[in-house]
């Protein structure tokens, strides 16, 4: 017995080792990682409070002095705020599509069985494995033979198209997750298919809702490349293909530079914030029913 007890405690010791180094790697890698995220962005909002002179003579993560001149240009004298201004009203218009689209049909496939269900899901489920870049070509020409290149709204169309797969498969699965027996219950008090659909799905798959607004918010708001090609109209730039013009514009100002990179990343800073907690319980939500 004393020969098996003492086994069992240098088991046990040798598990709470284990656990602990594993949670000294766990820390660590957090550690690492949270400083190759949060240094840049520290930099760049310091950088944002000196002109280029003091920027490319010394490198600073506190600004000897809090000047906002930087910041007065991009509003006052650049692009930026007009910029702001298409990102915002692009991505609004892109996002309340997107819902108006998928909301509907996700409640069709997840509440009702019909033949082709399981196969339109599983259409836009594989969609999602397939890279935008690789259609963005005959995109390009469809769209240059529609005659649609160069408006401000065309862009709406592939934003959607292009985040609806996985706006699908995220609200299919949280929509499954509801119990049937509530809609039997709507039913048997005389709900209507609409009732079921606003009175039921809709509000209990508000997690669901908005993971889907904040993934495809940052994917829009930070898109760079289809913005670029598709608004060849100077005037419908977005904020992303602004700042990669402001250099040219400016002459290579790094301290306007860094202030309009702040001034694009408040807002997803902002709506993440806001929803945070809704986002991470719809996630968590969405592992454990998926």
């Amino acid at each position: 017995m004393e020969i098996t007890a003492a086994k069992v405690k240098s088991m046990q010791a040798s598990r709470s080792i284990t656990s602990r180094l594993a949670t000294w790697i766990k820390y660590a890698v957090l550690i690492v990682h949270s400083l190759f995220t949060l240094v840049p962005l520290i930099w760049i909002l310091s950088n944002s409070f000196r002109d280029t002179d003091q920027i490319l003579t010394s490198i600073r993560f506190i600004p000897e002095r809090f000047d906002f001149s930087n910041y007065m240009s991009v509003i006052t004298a650049s692009n930026i705020p007009k910029a702001f201004y298409n990102s915002v009203s692009i991505t609004l218009v892109s996002l309340l599509l997107l819902l108006a689209v998928v909301l509907p049909a996700s409640f069709a496939i997840s509440r009702f069985r019909f033949k082709a269900s399981g196969y339109i899901y599983m259409f836009f489920s594989a969609a999602i494995f397939v890279p935008g870049i690789t259609i963005l070509p005959m995109v390009y020409t469809l769209f240059n033979d529609l005659h649609l290149l160069g408006y401000k709204y065309s862009i709406v169309l592939m934003y959607v198209v292009g985040e609806l797969p996985i706006a699908m498969f995220l609200m299919v699965m949280f929509m499954r997750a509801i119990p049937h027996e509530l809609d039997e219950s709507a039913i048997i008090d005389g709900a209507t298919t609409w009732t079921l659909f606003s009175r039921i799905a809709v509000p209990l798959s508000q997690n669901g809702i908005v993971t889907v607004l904040i993934l495809t918010f940052v994917a829009i708001w930070n898109d760079y490349l289809l913005a670029l090609i598709m608004l060849t109209n100077k005037a419908y730039r977005t904020l992303s293909v602004t700042l990669a013009f402001t250099k040219d514009e400016n002459g290579i100002n790094y301290g306007m530079m860094s202030a309009a990179i702040i001034f694009a990343i408040v807002p997803m800073i902002v709506f993440y914030l806001v929803i945070k907690d809704r986002l991470i319980s719809g996630m968590t939500l969405g592992a454990v029913k998926g």
